[in-house]
């Protein structure tokens, strides 16, 4: 059965709340939701704009429908939106709604009343039951302000590495790198800085990188320090160019190296529509793992 990914889950657009008999215990939140706090540790809530970490899961009836520990056991970090710009006739996911009564460490449960076209998806015997139930742990809070001032930091950083990357690519097609360049037998080359003082990155494990991507030219064609968020993904689950998933492998948590990375690895003889990235192309990145 396929049942909807957490996000999608998440942005469902609700039916109306109505009254129920045999309704929750808990405090019922600004968009008619119910939530239970298991733990009301004291600190500051959440804002519409900050950026959580939490592990949820859905459960209807006596069945887990969902749980994000099953794909990682990493936290999920995600963004509580500004609810004035959900679109008119949708209801406030019902997540978020309750992640703003919880703070740093407590364990929520949030009853939302079944969705209609939802319950079609779920076996008979739970397609009755009146609500869906999410338990939410909340880890960790950035607050908007702290991720303007990480994403100021990063593009400030911007210019510096665009310079870095450049010279590294002239030195490179010059020939002048022979000796820094470590060839794997995959054909990937990788040029390490600094192998990183942490733990080793591991396949299976989600990781975070700073990265920036140019072609041979020289030319960028994706970065992730202008947009001042590093790229969170599962190391070794194919989520990445091979290339990248295999440089990546080689470094501990703190590292910086370079990747230059042949067709093969990754994207390949095919180019798509309105891809920066021409078919045949080698791929140069600058990667930083956090």
């Amino acid at each position: 059965m396929r049942f909807f990914s957490f996000l999608a889950i998440a942005s469902l657009s609700l039916s109306l709340i109505t009254a129920c008999k045999n309704e929750p215990k808990g405090v019922e939140t600004e968009h008619g939701y119910r939530v239970v706090n298991h733990t009301n540790k004291e600190g500051a809530k959440p804002k519409t704009g900050d950026l959580i970490k939490v592990h949820v899961s859905l459960t209807v009836g006596d069945t887990m429908l969902q749980d994000t520990r099953k794909i990682s056991p990493e936290p999920r970090e995600v963004a509580i939106p500004d609810f004035s710009q959900i679109p008119a006739g949708r209801k406030v996911p019902a997540i978020f709604d309750g992640a703003l009564m919880a703070a740093k460490g407590d364990s929520i449960t949030i009853y939302q009343p079944m969705d209609s076209a939802f319950a079609l998806q779920l076996p008979k015997r739970l397609q009755n039951e009146k609500y869906m139930r999410f338990d939410l742990v909340l880890y960790d809070i950035t607050t908007a302000e702290d991720m303007k001032k990480v994403q100021e930091e990063s593009t400030a950083r911007f210019a510096e590495i665009q310079t870095k990357v450049t010279e590294t690519v002239a030195a490179y097609k010059a020939g002048k790198l022979s000796d820094k360049i470590t060839t794997m037998p995959s054909g990937l080359k990788i040029m390490i800085e600094d192998k990183g003082k942490g733990e080793a990155l591991k396949a299976g494990t989600q990781v975070k990188t700073h990265y920036y991507g140019a072609l041979i030219d020289g030319k960028m064609f994706d970065n992730s320090f202008q947009r001042g968020e590093p790229l969170p993904f599962m190391l070794g689950a194919g989520q990445m160019i091979k290339g990248f998933d295999e440089g990546a492998q080689q470094l501990n948590h703190g590292g910086r190296a370079f990747f230059f990375i042949p067709p093969a690895l990754g994207y390949g003889d095919k180019a798509e529509k309105g891809s920066p990235i021409p078919a045949n192309s080698e791929l140069i990145f600058y990667v930083e793992a956090l």
